[in-house]
């Protein structure tokens, strides 16, 4: 996991684009080779949060994003636990700066998707149910999800957004506006043809699955702080979520990301939300 340290700002090496959930030291650090972003762009962007003792405050955790009025999905490696107590956490909705408000939602229920690792991040998923119904604005709508029928490539129309690091060691600055980057999406075979043919023993271990999907290039991806968010392209004239940030060596390599694919999951997904 990755820690963001309040005044050092200091970065641990990792396999997942997550601020630490040893968040008692840590403070917020977007998106690498990314820009800034305005109000109600992508008005289903959220906040993971938990609560510092240390600075008495609820600082980000991770992304997410809104799929339902009630519902939040993000990554599970965002989740202390299979059993974490929904009141540790809040989500923030509505806002591309993570603290100019400090209105914060409550969860009723967390659930992790039953076929997650932890080891390989295969369904890196969870869903996280909000104790009332949202509430939509120009600021605040849930994305779209992808039909099983749907197909995305690397001419698709697709982006990231978030609040992670700028690059390895370059975090966000306040006032901790959100960040967005223009991605491509590369096919499972040409990924782990990438990823092998990197020398170190690290970058060959990493195995892609089919319920995942690769995006990214050298200079744009996610960083530390994005997991959980999600990846939407641009299809059949709405937005559609087709990733959850899951993993990836490091930030702004020349090696794509790894995300959860969402198709890979939408029977899980609808069984809950519905």
């Amino acid at each position: 996991m990755f820690r963001l340290l309040l005044l050092a700002l200091s970065c641990l090496e990792s396999t997942v684009f997550m601020a630490s959930v040893s968040i008692s030291r840590s403070k917020p650090v977007g998106i690498v080779g990314g820009q800034c972003t305005p109000p109600g762009k992508w008005p289903w962007q959220v906040s993971l949060r938990m609560y510092s003792y240390e600075v008495n405050s609820w600082v980000h955790i991770c992304g997410g994003s809104i799929i339902h009025p009630q519902w939040i999905l993000t990554a599970a490696h965002c989740i202390q636990s299979q059993d974490a107590d929904p009141a540790v956490y809040r989500v923030q909705v509505g806002e591309v700066y993570l603290y100019k408000e400090q209105e914060l939602l409550n969860i009723s229920r967390i659930i992790i998707h039953p076929d997650y690792n932890d080891v390989s991040k295969r369904f890196d998923l969870a869903l996280m149910q909000l104790t009332a119904l949202l509430v939509t604005s120009t600021n605040v709508s849930p994305v779209s999800l992808p039909k099983d029928s749907s197909t995305f490539d690397s001419t698709d129309q697709c982006w990231l957004v978030g609040w992670g690091n700028l690059l390895q060691r370059v975090p966000l600055q306040p006032p901790y506006q959100l960040h967005e980057v223009k991605i491509p999406i590369q096919d499972n075979k040409s990924c782990k043809r990438a990823y092998r043919k990197k020398s170190s023993d690290e970058h060959k271990a990493v195995a892609i699955f089919d319920d995942m999907l690769c995006a990214g290039t050298s200079g744009r991806g996610p960083c530390f702080g994005d997991s959980g968010g999600p990846l939407v392209c641009w299809k059949s004239n709405k937005w559609i979520q087709v990733g959850v940030v899951s993993k990836g060596i490091d930030c702004s390599n020349n090696l794509p990301s790894i995300f959860s694919r969402v198709q890979s999951s939408l029977a899980w997904i609808h069984q809950h939300i519905q």
